[in-house]
């Protein structure tokens, strides 16, 4: 049966973007505390309007929502399903994510966001390595003034193993399109993603003498 990890390993730069591919252009660079960031950016047709009040505050409840998808579980429902993915379907965990995530993802670029997991780029390396997560603080998201519909947004993160728990700082930033969708975001988790992933490789083993 297909591993995933190896995939997730492969896609765990610290970016979710959820624009096609076809009209999309990325860079990637270190950031000041070794964080790994990859930027993908959505070419806009045109300028967009700022939102009203009302789309101000839909957009922030959009977001919102997304990342405490993001960073809370994983739920037994979840662990249940990746177990599954892991052991028997490899397509078990599309349901789930398409029933968190569709109302917050243009049609178009669903597919793209099922295919590559990107709706559990913290959950599942966390689940593997034995953690829970849960946001500490509360998100706080803030209109950017730019040409187009953008926010920022940053909290902290719970992350819980055998009585232990620590914090990551995430910090991003999102674009919004004019039908209120996540076009793309840009997450910076401290480098949380690749420290789960680091425990669930499988040791080198030592030379014998």
């Amino acid at each position: 049966m297909k591993n995933i990890l190896p995939e997730l390993a492969a896609l765990v730069s610290v970016l979710i973007i959820v624009a096609g591919c076809s009209s999309s252009d990325a860079t990637s660079s270190k950031g000041k505390n070794g964080e790994n960031k990859t930027s993908v950016s959505t070419k806009d047709n045109g300028k967009s309007a700022d939102p009203s009040s009302q789309d101000n505050k839909k957009n922030k409840e959009t977001i919102r929502t997304y990342l405490t998808n993001e960073f809370t579980g994983p739920s037994e429902k979840l662990k249940k399903l990746f177990k599954k993915q892991k052991t028997e379907d490899p397509t078990a965990l599309n349901p789930y994510i398409e029933e968190k995530y569709k109302p917050l993802i243009a049609e178009k670029d669903l597919q793209t966001f099922l295919n590559t997991y990107r709706g559990v780029r913290w959950l599942q390396p966390a689940y593997f390595a034995g953690y829970q997560l849960k946001p500490k603080t509360n998100i706080e998201i803030q209109k950017v003034d730019s040409g187009g519909i953008a926010y920022t947004f940053k909290f902290e993160v719970e992350y819980s193993k055998e009585g232990k728990t620590n914090t990551a700082a995430i910090t991003g930033h999102v674009n919004i399109n004019d039908d209120g969708k996540i076009q793309a975001i840009r997450v910076e988790d401290s480098g949380l993603a690749e420290k789960f992933l680091s425990q669930t490789e499988t040791p080198k083993k030592g030379k014998t003498s």
